[in-house]
């Protein structure tokens, strides 16, 4: 039973995913761009072509419970689907199978079991910040 739900919810997502990728795709840049202007969307794309996968793959991994932020943003970039789809399938796996088994018998009513989840959320924190402070270390050094 665990592994049937497990395989229905990981198909259900990706098919979320993928609709809200394109969904950013095809209206979403246009209507941020209106809004933070196009040197904010230049930076967005700076900071995908240095270090947009290595967030993504991150989020995959640890950011479970934002799957659908994570591709509405991946959405707004110029990320190819294919790299963002690959990344996606493989990556949120890991995690959808680890705590399908590992929190299969897991009441979530209970503080600690929240909490658990809350950790997996900063540590995702710290590694995008990691990820963003190397970007920014990169975009330094190459105007010095």
């Amino acid at each position: 039973m665990v592994v049937r739900t497990l395989v229905y919810l990981y198909i259900a997502s990706l098919v979320s995913a993928v609709i809200n990728f394109y969904l950013a795709r095809k209206f979403g840049r246009k209507w941020v761009e209106k809004l933070a202007g196009k040197r904010a969307m230049t930076d967005v794309d700076n900071f995908v072509a240095v270090s947009g996968r290595k967030v993504l793959v991150a989020s995959r991994l640890f950011g479970f419970s934002i799957l659908e932020v994570i591709s509405y943003a991946a959405g707004l970039t110029k990320i190819s689907f294919r790299d963002y789809f690959f990344i996606t399938v493989v990556f949120s796996a890991p995690p959808s199978i680890f705590f399908a088994f590992f929190f299969r018998d897991t009441d979530f009513t209970k503080p600690a079991n929240i909490l658990l989840w809350a950790g997996s959320l900063i540590i995702t924190g710290l590694i995008f910040l990691l990820i963003l402070r190397q970007y920014y270390s990169r975009k330094s050094n190459s105007k010095n």
